[in-house]
């Protein structure tokens, strides 16, 4: 039986860029960037899951604030199901690394400003479009 995925993750904005983290081998491409986050665990609350992965993710510590944005991905033939929500962030700690031993190799994240991501595949789009505040198509 198929499942529904939930996700948290964290969109933290400082000097007017967006930190990012690539995924490789997507369905939409060689590599899409996407807001720091992952899978929500049983009984974790979804505050604190968006804090867990993005530290996990980019090694730096942050808080999670308002409700940014929620997300719905639905491939039925695959089967795939995923919900993302997303809230604002705050760094509080930590230095910048690359996922510590992922399965898919170094995944370092990257901070961007707007404009240097109109060519990028970013995902959710409407997300990184409102923690920057700005339309990117």
């Amino acid at each position: 039986m198929a499942e529904i995925r939930i996700r948290a993750s964290l969109a933290v904005v400082a000097e007017g860029k967006i930190l990012l983290v690539p995924h490789y081998d997507t369905d939409v491409g060689f590599v899409q960037w996407l807001i720091p986050g992952g899978q929500v665990e049983f009984g974790e609350g979804l505050r604190h899951a968006a804090q867990r992965e993005f530290t996990q993710e980019t090694g730096l510590r942050a808080r999670a604030l308002d409700l940014l944005h929620l997300s719905e991905v639905i491939l039925p033939d695959k089967p795939y199901h995923s919900i993302t929500v997303t809230f604002t962030g705050r760094i509080t700690g930590g230095d910048l690394r690359a996922e510590v031993g992922h399965p898919f190799g170094e995944k370092m994240p990257r901070w961007f400003s707007a404009t240097a991501l109109t060519d990028l595949q970013i995902h959710p789009r409407e997300a990184v479009e409102k923690a920057l505040g700005m339309d990117l198509r």
